[in-house]
């Protein structure tokens, strides 16, 4: 993947910055955020699917009311492959941000897991790793990319409890996940809450891949 800040990427205008596109698409989430708080039909009781389809549509709305008509290009269960060759998709993303109409491999990847620190749903959180992060570990999703985030859509209104009991489950199978920094708040985002970051090493890649945590509250 060429890196946004690299001005001598093809296709790419030197102004924009991977911390610009990576800041407008959280500003965008969050933006549309409060419009899906407002919506009755959206509650803790909707499947992931359904959170994340709302989420699509009112992103999109979000950057029409902001005035965005360039990128990012936001693709809902978009395909992924692992190489350029296969033939079918190895997975379906829940985001693809696209900011590049030269490549296919040009998008920063999102994938969305509902949280719970409450029982019966505390067994969500070893799916947010096994089935969200493990995913982009061994290159399901974002092959060969630097950056990538994970949605944690709260069912419980607990964020704290949440993320105590993720970095829990990122600890007990931190082998698995190959993490190589230990979760921590993540500054470089100022305007943003409840975002962190973990650090891993991607199945037959050398680079660290950054992975950004956003946590949003159902209420």
């Amino acid at each position: 993947m060429l890196p946004l800040d690299d001005s001598g990427a093809i296709g790419q205008p030197s102004f924009i910055k991977r911390y610009d596109i990576i800041a407008t698409v959280f500003n965008i989430i969050q933006g549309a955020w409060i419009q899906i708080c407002q919506k009755s039909e959206i509650n803790n009781l909707c499947d992931e699917d359904t959170i994340a389809g709302a989420l699509h549509n009112e992103m999109w709305a979000e950057k029409e009311r902001r005035g965005i008509y360039g990128p990012p290009r936001i693709e809902n269960e978009a395909a992924t492959r692992r190489s350029d060759k296969s033939l079918k998709p190895d997975g379906f993303i829940d985001f693809k941000m696209v900011y590049s109409c030269n490549s296919l491999e040009d998008y920063f990847g999102i994938e969305c897991k509902r949280v719970s620190s409450t029982e019966p749903d505390r067994n969500l959180a070893t799916d947010y790793i096994k089935k969200g992060v493990m995913r982009f570990v061994d290159g399901t999703y974002s092959i060969g990319h630097d950056y990538a985030a994970m949605l944690g859509f709260v069912i419980d209104g607990k964020v704290t409890e949440c993320v105590n009991l993720i970095c829990e489950r990122l600890n007990k199978y931190k082998n698995d996940i190959s993490l190589k920094e230990d979760w921590t708040e993540e500054k470089t985002f100022v305007a943003t809450q409840n975002i962190y970051r973990t650090r891993h090493i991607q199945y037959g890649q050398n680079d660290l891949m950054t992975i950004l945590h956003l946590f949003l509250i159902i209420s």
